[in-house]
């Protein structure tokens, strides 16, 4: 990561989206710390004086405590500050360099979404996913990220409701028998790695999300109604041949947990449909099409097209450029093909993140998610209560085993509510702009001389490719991305033409192809004096007469470049008295009479 400070800018002082989500850890990291801390100082002289089992149990809850205070502290004083260099978020594709060609499959997948102007959504598959996506009609035009996440939790839900039912199926039944005890502890194993373990497996390390659903929870579903049925009848069978737990039982403390992670799954899917948004309204893409003649290298339009995207820069940022393809003209006459397609740098996008508590529940797209954070931080804080109570009941002694599973539980299902938030805190939306420039024609090559051939004394030739009607097409699109946590993949979730824009484009580069010229000629001041020296001299190798060679000299040597444009005429002989010209054999002058010099 790199971070570059430019004070004429503050685009990358993005707003923090775990603002709020960091008020709720550091509010739970210090009440486990304050009460691990608590716990540990009060069986101190305990330990010091005449340490024992109880006392060393009531140790290990405090270090519990401590250790999860600090992993909860940890992480948000990680997200207390985000910073954004001109690398983030990642590009769309790989960077083809400046001065090099290059492309690639992803390029070329966003620049088919420009052609086919629509965004290609995956399909989802399977009853369970039809069934969410019915509930949730949007859901398809989300981000992957916030689809994927929403069918596990879906999974989840439905799963953690036949664990529920299947469980309080079998403990009404037989809730009052030997298999009382047994019956949470049962459903506690089956449950954990059923429900938690898969979201473990599937998640993400760095954003959080799930990153793939697989069937697990359709094969979950169909083994937890199984279990639902068949539980009752096999707990019937081997009841009477387990051991007795006595008053070990944590039947009521898994009941409140499932209950309380089914309610985390609802806000969860609340928070979720208020992130949703219909279908795009907007046309995907602008394309406009021109046919350019000109004469000139092709490759100079890819130059002058270099020139104008530069001029495009956001905040003199360079674009980040995915396509460069250079006209080959090689040959008499053939084909050629060019190609440009670049983005600009994406800027984060206004008013999509919570600046505070009251802020987040004041807007309809932040207030469920501070709920759902909330409901776990009231279960972490129950939790730590609940370890408080078991490590009294610990040192009393007086039976722990229902107190220590509601703390366990508790502090569970906040984790697994806290994991849920996460993914939808950790959303940044970026604006940018995707411009495709495809040129396409065939190419003559010729020579093209200037001047009269045979006696002109200014000659200039010039080889010339002549591209007749070459096929242009610009396409401009104004896109929104989004990504899940800083380091994540972009995904694009919404286009919008820029009619205007292409249309500008478009006139520019088709005015400078037909505005080339083919004939080669002095353009510079330096060039212009050179060729009326050159012309001095061409007229003092004609033979001219010794007068106008004497002024010809004198301009050359003065630099007089009007000698070219006005010559002096050949000089006409004159009487030296009264300067009145007379022709040439004349004795006398005509107007004083004086006798000429011969």
């Amino acid at each position: 990561m790199s971070y570059e400070f430019n004070p004429e800018s503050q685009m990358f002082e993005f707003p923090n989206p775990y603002k709020v989500e960091n008020l709720f850890l550091m509010l739970c990291g210090a009440v486990m710390l304050l009460a691990g801390g608590g716990t540990m100082f009060s069986v101190r002289d305990r330990i010091a004086h005449s340490p024992d089992g109880r006392a060393l149990a009531v140790v290990g809850l405090s270090i519990i405590l401590l250790m999860g205070g600090i992993l909860l502290l940890a992480r948000a004083f990680t997200q207390l500050r985000y910073f954004f260099g001109r690398n983030r978020p990642d590009s769309l594709a790989p960077n083809v360099a400046p001065d090099r060609d290059g492309n690639s499959p992803l390029a070329n997948h966003f620049k088919e979404t420009l052609r086919q102007n629509a965004i290609a959504f995956n399909e989802p598959k399977g009853p369970l996913n039809g069934l969410l996506y019915s509930w949730l009609p949007h859901l398809i035009f989300a981000p992957e990220v916030i689809q994927r996440t929403a069918q596990a939790q879906f999974y989840n839900f439905l799963a953690l409701a036949a664990t529920l039912f299947s469980f309080l199926t079998c403990w009404l039944l037989f809730g009052h028998g030997a298999a009382s005890g047994w019956i949470g502890l049962v459903y506690a194993a089956f449950a954990a790695p059923l429900v938690v373990r898969p979201m473990v497996q599937q998640t993400a390390p760095t954003t959080g999300a799930v990153a793939a659903t697989g069937e697990v929870g359709s094969r979950s579903l169909i083994v937890l109604v199984a279990l639902a049925l068949l539980g009752p009848a096999v707990l019937a069978v081997l009841g009477s041949h387990l051991p007795s737990l006595g008053d070990l039982s944590i039947n009521g403390a898994l009941a409140l947990a499932l209950v309380c992670a089914l309610i985390g799954c609802g806000a969860f899917g609340l928070a979720l449909k208020h992130q949703l948004q219909p279908a795009p309204q907007a046309v995907g893409s602008a394309r406009v099409t021109e046919t350019v003649t000109m004469n000139a290298h092709p490759n100079k339009l890819v130059e002058e097209l270099d020139r104008l995207l530069m001029n495009r820069w956001y905040s003199r940022i360079p674009n980040r450029r995915y396509t460069r393809q250079s006209p080959v003209v090689d040959g008499q006459q053939g084909r050629f093909v060019a190609e440009i397609f670049e983005e600009s740098q994406p800027r984060p996008q206004a008013s999509r993140t919570a600046t505070g508590v009251a802020h987040a529940m004041s807007v309809p797209q932040f207030r469920w998610i501070t709920i759902l954070t909330g409901i776990a931080t009231f279960y972490m804080v129950i939790g730590t209560i609940g370890m408080l109570t078991a490590a009294r009941a610990i040192l009393a002694p007086e039976p722990v085993a229902s107190t220590l599973a509601f703390a366990l539980t508790q502090l569970a299902v906040g984790l697994y509510c806290f994991r849920a938030a996460h993914v939808l805190w950790g959303r940044f939306d970026f604006v940018s702009e995707l411009i495709w420039v495809d040129i396409a024609g065939s190419y003559e090559s010729a020579r093209v001389n200037i001047g009269n051939q045979i006696s002109g004394a200014v000659q200039t030739s010039k080889n010339v490719v002549n591209i007749e009607n070459m096929t242009m097409r610009v396409w401009v699109s104004e896109i929104d991305t989004v990504i899940f946590g800083k380091d994540a993949p972009r995904q694009l979730i919404g286009m919008r033409g820029l009619q205007e824009t292409a249309e500008e484009l478009a006139a520019s580069l088709k005015k400078f192809g037909e505005a080339q010229a083919m004939v080669v000629a002095p353009t510079s001041a330096q060039d212009l004096d050179r060729a009326a020296k050159v012309g001095l001299m061409q007229q003092l190798a004609a033979g001219s007469s010794p007068a106008d060679v004497q002024h010809l000299a004198a301009s050359l040597q003065a630099g007089e470049n009007a000698a070219l444009a006005s010559p002096p005429a050949s000089a006409t002989p004159a009487c030296s008295a009264c300067g009145t010209p007379y022709e040439a054999g004349a004795k006398f002058c005509g107007e004083c009479g004086k006798p000429l010099a011969a």
